[in-house]
């Protein structure tokens, strides 16, 4: 089940960049990268099981995210690239404080429909905080690794690839480790990480094919 949520998530997720890409241009990239930074903050918060592995969720939207940094890199768009990443860190930041706020909200007796929000992230409080700093270092050293990996060779899909494989660890390993301190055992936080990571890096091949695709196709005015 788990296996067909993630296909459908990643579907999703294509489609959405593809469609704004296509039909609203740079406008379109920016409003994406919004919506999957919104979707990938939630996920992570939910654990799965893919294929008899324990993943974190938000892994399957964050590689699609890091997608639309690549298409502008692709594109030669350094100053749009500047743009995503303040537009993908504000994002994030907005999302941890309405998270937290719902988070703080206790509904009154009297409501009949309402959402109690004061127990959903208790014990995942550190993320709120961790993510915003995570996510910017791990852009913002994807497009340097990037961006130097390109200038040796110039097969683009190798490049994204050397790209994920080197700087991955950020965002599963190292996440983990530091936003599940004494809420998981190390080694358990270690292994999520490195599943994750796993997970990621079969999401990523998957994406390169994505990124010829979209690369290719000529984008309506």
């Amino acid at each position: 089940m788990s296996e067909l949520i993630v296909t459908i998530l990643l579907i999703i997720c294509f489609l959405l960049i593809f469609g704004l890409y296509r039909y609203l241009d740079k406008i379109g990239l920016s409003l994406a990268i919004v919506i999957l930074n919104i979707i990938t903050f939630v996920l992570t918060f939910k654990i799965t099981i893919l294929f008899k592995m324990n993943i974190n969720l938000g892994i399957v939207p964050y590689i699609v995210t890091m997608s639309i940094i690549y298409l502008s890199m692709i594109k030669n768009h350094k100053k749009d690239i500047k743009e995503l990443i303040i537009i993908s860190l504000i994002t994030n930041i907005i999302t941890a404080l309405l998270i937290t706020i719902m988070n703080s909200y206790i509904p009154a007796i009297t409501e009949t429909i309402s959402i109690n929000m004061a127990d959903t992230f208790e014990y995942n409080y550190k993320i709120l905080i961790i993510y915003p700093i995570i996510m910017f270092i791990s852009q913002y050293a994807i497009i340097k690794l990037y961006l130097f990996i390109a200038s040796i060779q110039e097969n683009i899909p190798i490049a994204i690839l050397l790209t994920y494989i080197i700087t991955g660890p950020i965002y599963t390993i190292v996440f983990y480790m530091l936003c599940y301190i004494a809420i998981l055992p190390l080694k358990q936080s270690i292994f999520i990480g490195i599943t994750t990571y796993i997970a990621g890096l079969v999401i990523t091949l998957i994406t390169i094919a994505f990124l010829r695709i979209i690369s290719d196709k000529k984008v309506i005015k």
